[in-house]
């Protein structure tokens, strides 16, 4: 028989009671007639803020132990929580029995204003209490800022999401690194209906930093960060019968993957260790980087659902283009002084294509954001001083940034690229013109190719339009999509997730 009432509780945060309404209304979607009473409670975590959140090898649930509890001694018939918190190794007669949608699982970095400006001591001090977000901050978070090396210092800070930040904004301090889901669901509309003037505050703190989000590629997160748990005792068939019904089996699987890759390494949350799969364009993407407890060094990214991943079995490399640097080289550059115009816009975004659109140093406002196509388009620019807020990672423009919830939907977009590209929803603003070089390679007796551009593969399709019929391979972004109109069909398209990952495929063989 349906339940027609269920007691859902969760920890006493704000961000704590958003998760707890939004599995609420899933349910309620399913099923309209049901009641639902919501309460919460206050942590360990919250009631002993002393208490040090990585010690040895604990994996108490600091933050989840009195919510189990009281799902256990069957006071209330589902718990609620970040599915991140929850211990790898369950504690009670309870189990998490479903998920809703995941949110963005990538950190971000929040650095004051001021602090771009007083680093004259090459001395940058972050906010974290995290071990993972410490190692991977210091072996890779410099190479994503505009100035020279600093030298990254941690201080352990503790609270909910508001606390860290009003803590952040009245310190000394000149950054905090923050789960990006958690400023999603306080900045969303289900937020700012109860607590408007708290919501308001966030807003705030963020108009007074710089902030980027950092990429998944080079910065895993912690096993279930974005997703939530639901958590019900087992003997509870009838709330599990619900809760059946509006899980996501895929967000379901990917974390419960997570959890089973950091458990090989010991799991909890004192662990140097980020575990992230997700999925982008029809690939499901791993990334595991980190230091094991026996100093270990793990750092790997990959498809792990890639169907065509052995097509280059057997390869010699003389059947491969292109395969140097002279070979990559299609096209010859000539400069479009587009500087007066960069340098008169506000308010807006600028999309870089490619690493080289920045290689004339434009003035680019302070108001404005900066989104890169890939990650060496990133690197680049940080290396010129320009604050990058975050990337696309190689899979095209039209892949949605995810920033809608601090940042204004109507926001103009600028893409930063040569004179025949072209976009679905940006302006373009040319800074070069490409022409084609006088003398190129013959590829007539090549069978295996990777196209760095749309460009390059339609000039060689055109000149050897035989090779149409070989095998090819790109990225995941946009260059995909306008090979894969042409060929009409994936069977001799093959994604990769770089032209470095394409070469050593065949390379080792």
């Amino acid at each position: 028989m349906l339940l027609k009432k269920i007691k859902i509780v969760s920890r006493n945060s704000p961000l704590a009671k958003i998760q707890a309404l939004k599995v609420g209304n899933a349910i309620l979607t399913k099923f309209p007639t049901i009641d639902i009473i919501y309460c919460s409670k206050q942590s360990d975590g919250d009631l002993n803020p002393n208490q040090k959140l990585y010690s040895g090898n604990t994996t108490t649930g600091l933050f989840t132990h009195n919510i189990s509890a009281s799902i256990s001694n069957e006071e209330f018939d589902i718990g609620v929580h970040s599915w991140k918190d929850i211990p790898i190794e369950p504690a009670f007669n309870t189990s998490i029995f479903g998920t809703i949608e995941r949110g963005d699982m990538r950190d971000m970095l929040f650095l004051k204003k001021g602090s771009l400006t007083n680093l004259s001591n090459g001395n940058l001090n972050i906010f974290t209490s995290s071990p993972r977000r410490k190692y991977l901050s210091q072996k890779k978070l410099s190479n994503f800022l505009p100035f020279d090396k600093a030298e990254l210092n941690f201080t352990d800070i503790r609270g909910n999401i508001e606390t860290r930040l009003k803590k952040f904004f009245e310190s000394n301090v000149d950054g905090i690194l923050i789960a990006k889901t958690a400023i999603d669901r306080l900045l969303s509309k289900d937020y700012s209906s109860v607590e408007k003037e708290k919501h308001n505050k966030i807003k705030k703190y963020m108009q007074s930093s710089r902030w980027m989000i950092l990429p998944l590629s080079w910065f895993p997160t912690a096993p279930g960060q974005g997703a939530i748990g639901i958590e019900i005792h087992k003997s509870n068939t009838e709330a599990q019968k619900i809760v059946k019904q509006i899980n996501n089996e895929k967000v379901f699987n990917d974390v419960s993957d997570e959890k089973k890759i950091l458990s090989k390494y010991g799991g909890g949350c004192h662990q140097k260790i980020g575990v992230s799969i997700w999925r982008n364009k029809g690939l499901k993407l791993m990334s595991v980087c980190g230091e094991t407890e026996t100093g270990e060094t793990l750092d790997n990214y990959e498809i792990i659902n890639q169907k065509n991943a052995n097509k280059n079995d057997g390869l010699k490399i003389s059947d491969a283009f292109p395969i140097n640097e002279n070979e990559k080289r299609v096209f010859v550059r000539e400069d479009i002084d587009s500087l007066q115009k960069i340098s008169e816009i506000k308010d807006s975004l600028f999309y870089i294509s490619r690493k080289n659109v920045l290689d004339n140093k434009p003035k680019i406002h302070d108001s404005n954001l900066i989104w890169t196509s890939g990650l060496q388009s990133w690197l680049k620019a940080a290396q010129s001083g320009y604050w990058v807020n975050g990337s696309s990672e190689s899979f095209g423009e039209t892949t949605d940034f995810r920033i809608n919830s601090f940042v204004n939907s109507e926001m103009k977009k600028y893409k930063l690229s040569h004179s025949k590209s072209d976009s679905s929803n940006m302006d373009l603003i040319p800074v070069y013109k490409l022409e084609h070089r006088k003398k190129t390679a013959n590829i007539s007796n090549k069978t295996h190719f990777y196209w760095m551009s749309s460009l390059a593969f339609d000039f060689y399709v055109n000149e050897y339009p035989e090779i149409k019929s070989k095998n090819h391979a790109c990225g995941p972004g946009k260059t995909y999509d306008h090979i894969l109109r042409v060929l009409k069909n994936s069977e001799n398209l093959t994604k990769y997730l770089s032209y470095e990952d394409w070469k050593k495929s065949f390379e080792s063989k």
